[in-house]
C-alpha cells in the first residue's frame, strides 16, 4: 500500500456502508463504556474503575478513528467550521451560565 490517507484506504477497501456501520457499532460500544465506567466510579472499587477506564480510553480512541473517517467522506473543512461555530456558541452559553452562577452567590450572600 502507498502513502495514501489511511481513511481513503479504509474506504475503498471495506466501502461506504460497512464505514456506517463500523460508526455506528463504535458509537454503541462508546455509550456502553460510559455507562460502565459510571457504574464503577460509583462502587469506588479502583481496581474495577482502572479497567473500566482504559476500556473507556480504548473506545474513545475507536469513535474518533471513525468520526475522522465520516470527516474524510463528508467535507472535513466545513465539517470544521461547523464544529467552531458550535463550540464557541457552546463557550458563550457556559459563560453566560457562570456570570448566572456568581450572581446567585451574590445573593446569597
Amino acid at each position: 500500500m502507498d502513502k495514501k490517507n489511511p481513511y481513503k484506504i479504509l474506504l475503498e477497501t471495506f466501502g461506504e456502508d460497512a464505514q456506517y456501520r463500523c460508526a455506528i457499532e463504535e458509537m454503541s460500544e462508546l455509550t456502553k463504556a460510559i455507562c460502565k465506567y459510571q457504574r464503577k466510579k460509583i462502587a469506588k472499587d479502583k481496581k474495577e474503575l482502572q479497567k473500566a477506564k482504559e476500556n473507556l480510553q480504548e473506545e474513545i480512541a475507536d469513535v474518533i478513528i471513525n468520526m475522522e473517517e465520516l470527516c474524510y467522506m463528508f467535507d472535513g473543512k466545513k465539517i470544521e467550521e461547523i464544529k467552531k461555530m458550535k463550540l464557541a456558541r457552546a463557550m458563550k452559553r457556559a459563560e453566560l451560565n457562570d456570570m448566572e452562577y456568581e450572581g446567585k452567590e451574590e445573593e446569597n450572600e
